[in-house]
């Protein structure tokens, strides 16, 4: 039968055409009545004339399901179309002609099949819809004896018949109420290949309404083309977006895996779409023949793609892979009906094979692999719900289920391959900062040559040499940072910045003298621009000129005194110092957030706030300060008020109480990966958006012994 032909593709790739049904088309309804009119047969081998009437007709499908059992004889004779002809000896069959209903008869492609109606006076003189449901071969339609109707080009020649390809209702009028007798001269010239994909050989034919039929099938036409159409140029467009990304970039041939994957399923949807027009005819089954060659290319193509996210695949093992399953869908093209059962088995397999690299990557714990995972769970969860619907377990429409679980299988797929590019561009990114980082000197020495040079040509280019001074400013504000922070046995420093503009405000730095105690600073200058590089490069003067000659305290002071001599209207420079030595850390701060302190013993976070002046405000400012005793896996955060200040496109603002959860819950982690943690939650809460304030971040990590 036909679902033995799709059974594996609508179980491997749950189309979303397969699930479409229609008034017109859909044959679910028929194959429970064929269950029925076969018992009846069992039990009444005579069922003698069927009495038809419009009343019959008040169903939701508006259909008369007349029996598919009728009289039948192989053979050809025109005289056997007459209305009183005695067919009393004829064989009672039904007209699917499966392989059952042969077993019981000896016919060779050609015969004649008869069914006397008692009509209804309410269906006299009348159009009625008669509803071809399934064809194959082509045949003569005779009402009492005139011919009414030729489905196909009929031929006593097997040569010379053409066979019926259309799904159009057509109109039938019987003349009066009474006894009238159908007659259908039928021949199907390729019987043993329609049985073997079809499951049957003859055909069905149904009464119905005419005016519903008629204006059904065209809405149902426009409706079914208009959904499958929409369907198909989604997944065109994925298809030649991830073409185009492989040939702008050669290198990564996943996307030419998953485009041909996808274009490969394109065309099966686009020929289950032709099949559900086409209604059950010869026309069917040669897209069937392309879908059994298809399905196992998909299949290919979905491997290989599946292949190639394992980096732990040898190239030899993957190219076999390939290179049989197009030995195998040769094979099958040539010998369809034969090789079915083949079919199956290589369906099977490259399923197992697809859901086995899946299996060991998920194991591996391969990055960004759980993306296809989900997908492929929404696409067994989307099929069970299709099943289920089928069987009027719950309520749904099929194919948008199908389409939207389909989707959510090539979504994932885009979106792993998308991601995987955009992280693998940030990689790059980050090792080109560093070059840049390491070779910083030069090239600004570079620049300020060449500036000298042209100095005559910087008033003609007032706007490029603006911005030129600015990325300078920028690049000697970050040459004045540490390249690396301090690290010991006891010790565990990490320290991320990040500017808003150009030229930034914030700043970071630490000393050390000769008797071991290290000195830590954090600093952000009022604004942004040249004016807070100049403050922050006085500041780190300053700093290293002050630190190892006086208390936090004093040197507090004396800093504020020298900034607010710089005479820079309304430019401050907030700081936080921490002096540590043998786990003793000695904080003072001026005009910054709190510093956090996570004691490991007590599993508690405590906020160190010493209100404080910004330096060059208040010279003889009473700053304080405060010592804490760190114990082993004790963090410390100083950071700038830019990470606490950050807001996200709904105007809220992140605070601190979300990165103190990080940082009690951060056991194990080491000073640079809870400075990651909060990195990561900066990303997410800005959602893309730039922040509107500098970030820096120092975290502190006692060590064990």
């Amino acid at each position: 039968m036909i679902t033995h032909a799709l059974l594996i593709v609508i179980t491997i790739l749950g189309s979303p055409i397969t699930g479409m049904q229609s008034a017109v088309t859909d044959t679910s309804f028929l194959e429970s009545a064929n269950e029925e009119f076969n018992q009846d047969q069992f039990l009444f081998p005579d069922l003698g004339a069927e009495l038809i009437s419009e009343d019959m007709m008040s169903n939701d499908d508006k259909i008369i399901y007349i029996r598919d059992q009728w009289r039948f004889k192989a053979g050809d004779d025109t005289n056997w179309s007459a209305k009183d002809y005695d067919d009393s000896g004829w064989d009672i069959l039904s007209t699917n002609l499966t392989q059952a209903d042969l077993a019981f008869t000896d016919w060779n492609g050609l015969g004649w099949f008869r069914k006397e109606l008692i009509v209804d006076s309410t269906l006299a003189r009348k159009p009625v819809a008669l509803i071809v449901d399934r064809h194959l071969g082509a045949s003569e339609v005779y009402l009492n004896g005139n011919k009414i109707r030729e489905l196909g080009t009929f031929s006593v020649n097997p040569d010379s018949v053409s066979a019926f390809n259309s799904n159009q209702p057509l109109t039938i009028v019987f003349p009066d109420s009474g006894r009238h007798v159908l007659a259908v001269r039928f021949i199907n010239p390729n019987v043993s290949e329609t049985g073997r994909l079809l499951g049957n050989n003859g055909f069905r034919i149904l009464l119905g309404d005419w005016d519903y039929y008629q204006s059904h099938r065209y809405s149902f036409i426009s409706k079914w083309t208009g959904v499958n159409m929409f369907y198909i140029g989604v997944l065109l467009a994925v298809a030649l977006i991830h073409f185009l990304l492989y040939l702008f970039y050669p290198i990564e041939r996943r996307n030419l895996y998953f485009s041909l994957f996808v274009a490969s399923l394109v065309a099966m949807t686009y020929l289950f779409f032709r099949i559900e027009l086409s209604g059950l005819t010869f026309e069917k089954m040669y897209h069937i023949r392309f879908i059994m060659v298809l399905e196992i290319i998909v299949l290919v193509f979905a491997t290989r793609f599946t292949h190639s996210l394992d980096k732990e695949r040898s190239n030899k093992y993957v190219n076999a892979v390939l290179l049989s399953g197009f030995i195998f869908a040769g094979i099958i093209w040539l010998f369809p009906a034969q090789l079915y059962r083949l079919r199956d088995i290589v369906i099977l397999i490259y399923l197992s094979e697809i859901l086995r690299s899946l299996v060991l990557m998920l194991k591996r714990r391969q990055q960004g692999i759980w993306m296809i995972g989900a997908g492929v769970l929404v696409f067994v969860i989307g099929l069970v719900a299709s099943i289920l619907i089928n069987y009027d377990v719950i309520s749904g429409n099929v194919s948008v289920v199908n389409m939207a679980s389909t989707g959510a299988l090539i979504f994932s797929m885009s979106v792993f391959l998308s991601n995987d590019f955009a992280t693998t561009q940030k990689n790059l990114e980050s090792k080109l900062i560093e070059v840049q980082e390491l070779s910083e000197k030069t090239i600004r020495q570079e620049k300020i040559n060449k500036e000298r040079e042209l100095e005559t040509k910087l008033l003609e280019a007032e706007n490029r040499r603006k911005t030129t001074e600015l990325e300078e400013a920028r690049s000697l504000q970050l040459s004045m940072l540490p390249k690396k922070m301090p690290s010991s046995d006891e010790i565990d420093i990490a320290v991320f910045m990040q500017t808003a503009t150009e030229v930034g405000g914030d700043y970071y730095d630490y000393s050390m003298d000769k008797n071991d105690e290290l000195v830590l600073a954090l600093g952000d200058a009022t604004g942004h621009g040249l004016k807070a590089g100049i403050m922050v490069a006085a500041a780190k003067s300053y700093f290293h000129t002050l630190v190892h000659e006086s208390d936090s305290l004093s040197m507090f002071r004396k800093m504020s005194s020298g900034l607010r001599n710089l005479n820079m209207r309304l430019m401050y420079m907030g700081m936080i110092v921490a002096r540590y030595q043998n786990r003793t850390l000695d904080i003072a701060i001026a005009g910054m957030p709190p510093v956090l302190h996570y004691s490991k013993a007590d599993h508690t976070i405590r906020q160190i706030k010493l209100k404080g002046l910004p330096l060059g405000s208040k010279v003889n400012f009473p700053y304080k300060n405060e010592i804490i005793n760190l114990g082993e896996g004790d963090i410390v955060l100083l950071m700038s008020d830019g990470i606490i200040e950050l807001f996200n496109k709904n105007r809220e603002m992140l605070g601190i109480e979300r990165i103190e959860d990080i940082i009690q819950n951060s056991n194990g982690y080491s000073a640079n990966d809870i400075i990651n943690q909060i990195r990561q939650l900066s990303e997410g809460w800005l959602s893309g958006m730039p922040p509107n304030d500098d970030i820096t971040l120092m975290a502190i990590k006692i060590k064990g012994n």
